[in-house]
C-alpha cells in the first residue's frame, strides 16, 4: 500500500509536454489497510523531471466508493519548478465493505493535458482477537481468582495502543487496566487479571486499540458462576467426641484434607453461643496436604446450649480465607448433626481410617500419634536389662535357685 520511489508512468496522461515532465514518485497511506469506517491519510508526491516550470490547475482524488473529506483543498495549485517536487495530502474515509478499491489521483495542467494515477486502497474489517486461556470453572463469592487472556493481532499491519480493561457488576480487580502497547502482524500477548466477584454476574474485558488514528474495541464476556470447586482443598471432620467435665466441654476429633489441593493455616475453634476456654481456646493445625490429617482438641463452655458450631478456618493455595462450621450436638454423644451445604467440609461420627486422638504431634498433621512410643520404650529397656542380666550370670543363678 505504501509505494516508495518512482511510480510507473501515469495512466491516461496526455502527450502534452507538461504531462510528460511530471511523474508521481511516492504514494503513502496511514493506515495502509483500513477497517470499515476508518479514516486514512493519503499523501501523493509528484516531481517535475524537466528543466522548465509546469503550471498545475488542480489536484483531486476521483472515486465513487471511497469518500474524500477534503476534495476541494487543491482546486487551485500553482507552478512547480524544474527538478522540484510537490506533495498533496488527502483524507479518505472507507464507508464500504471489505475489499480492494481503486480511486484515481487526478492532476489537471493549466496549459493542456492531465495526469491520472490509480491508488489501490484495501479495506479489511478483521478485528483484534481476545480469548480466555485460563479461568476457574466456578468462582467463590469474595475470593480472588486469576483469569488469563490471550490478545492477538490477525491483521496484516500493526495495531497500537492496545489496552485491556476488566469490568462487571459486583466485580473488583487488582488491575484497573493493563497496557500492552503495539501488536505486530500475527503477534500474540497474554495478560492475567486477579478478580474478586461478589455474586453470579458477567465479567467483561474491553480491548481498545488503534488502527492508525482510528480507535476500535474488541469485547470478551466471561460468565461468572458461583459454586464449590472439586479441585480445591476439602476438610473433612471425623471421629468427633464431646466430653463434659463440670461446666466445661472438650471436643476432640480429626480433620482430613479430602481435596486435591493443600489446605493452609487451618484453625479449629467454636462459635457462639459457645465460649472458648483455656487451655485450648483454638487449635492450630497448620497445613494439610491432600489425604493428610491431624487431630484437634478445643475447650469451651456452653451454658444451656444443646449444640454449638465448630468453626474450621483455613486458606486455599492463593491465600483466600475460607471459613465453615459444623454443628456439634451436646446431648447425643457429641456427634455432629449436620454440615453446611456448599462449604467444602464434611463430617462423620465414625473414625477415619488411621484416625487418632489429640496428642503432642497432632499439629503436624502427619499421624505420628499412632505410634506407641511408651510401649516401645518399655520393651527396649526390658530387653537391655535381660541382656545385662544374662552377661553378668544373673539368669543362671536365678535358674539354679528355682531348681533348689
Amino acid at each position: 500500500m505504501a509505494l516508495a520511489g518512482p511510480v510507473a508512468a501515469a495512466t491516461g496522461s496526455t502527450t502534452d509536454d507538461s504531462a510528460a515532465r511530471i511523474a508521481v514518485t511516492t504514494i503513502r497511506m496511514d493506515p495502509a489497510v483500513l477497517m470499515r469506517g476508518d479514516t486514512s491519510i493519503l499523501t501523493v508526491k509528484i516531481t517535475n523531471t524537466g528543466d522548465e516550470n509546469v503550471a498545475i490547475g488542480r489536484a483531486k482524488i476521483l472515486s465513487q466508493e471511497i469518500t474524500v473529506l477534503n476534495e476541494n483543498t487543491y482546486d487551485v495549485v500553482g507552478t512547480i519548478g524544474g527538478g522540484n517536487s510537490m506533495e498533496f495530502t488527502f483524507t479518505l474515509k472507507a464507508n464500504v465493505p471489505d475489499g480492494m478499491y481503486y480511486p484515481v489521483f487526478y492532476l489537471d495542467f493549466r496549459d493542456s493535458g492531465s495526469l491520472r494515477q490509480v491508488v489501490p486502497v484495501r479495506v479489511d474489517n478483521t478485528s483484534v482477537r481476545v480469548s480466555v486461556l485460563d479461568a476457574p470453572d466456578v468462582f467463590s463469592a469474595g475470593n480472588a481468582d486469576e483469569v488469563t487472556l490471550s490478545v492477538g493481532n490477525p491483521r496484516p499491519y500493526n495495531v497500537t495502543g492496545v489496552t485491556v480493561v476488566p469490568s462487571g457488576e459486583g466485580i473488583t480487580s487488582t488491575q484497573s487496566a493493563v497496557f500492552l502497547g503495539a501488536l505486530g502482524p500475527d503477534e500474540v500477548r497474554t495478560v492475567t487479571f486477579e478478580v474478586t466477584p461478589q455474586k453470579a454476574t458477567a465479567l467483561l474485558f474491553d480491548v481498545a486499540y488503534r488502527n492508525g488514528m482510528n480507535e476500535h474495541h474488541a469485547t470478551l464476556t466471561l460468565p461468572v458462576t458461583m459454586g464449590t470447586r472439586s479441585m480445591e482443598a476439602e476438610p473433612v471432620v471425623n471421629n468427633m467426641k464431646v466430653v463434659q467435665e463440670g461446666g466445661q466441654y472438650t471436643v476432640t476429633g480429626d480433620v482430613t484434607n479430602a481435596g486435591l489441593k493443600d489446605a493452609k493455616s487451618i484453625v479449629v475453634t467454636v462459635g457462639a453461643p459457645a465460649q472458648p476456654k483455656e487451655p485450648n481456646r483454638l487449635y492450630v493445625i497448620g497445613a494439610l496436604e491432600p489425604d493428610d490429617f491431624s487431630s484437634f482438641e478445643v475447650n469451651f463452655a456452653a451454658p444451656g446450649a444443646s449444640s454449638v458450631p465448630l468453626v474450621i478456618q483455613y486458606k486455599d493455595e492463593v491465600g483466600n480465607a475460607r471459613e465453615t462450621t459444623v454443628s456439634v450436638a451436646l446431648t447425643t454423644g457429641g456427634q455432629a448433626t449436620r454440615s453446611n451445604a456448599g462449604t467444602g467440609i464434611q463430617v462423620s461420627g465414625t473414625p477415619a481410617a488411621g484416625g487418632r486422638g489429640p496428642g503432642m504431634f497432632g499439629s503436624f498433621g502427619s499421624g505420628l500419634n499412632q505410634i506407641p512410643f511408651l510401649q516401645i520404650a518399655v520393651a527396649i529397656v526390658a530387653a537391655i536389662a535381660l541382656i545385662i542380666a544374662w552377661r553378668k550370670g544373673f539368669l543362671g543363678k536365678i535358674r539354679a535357685r528355682f531348681r533348689r
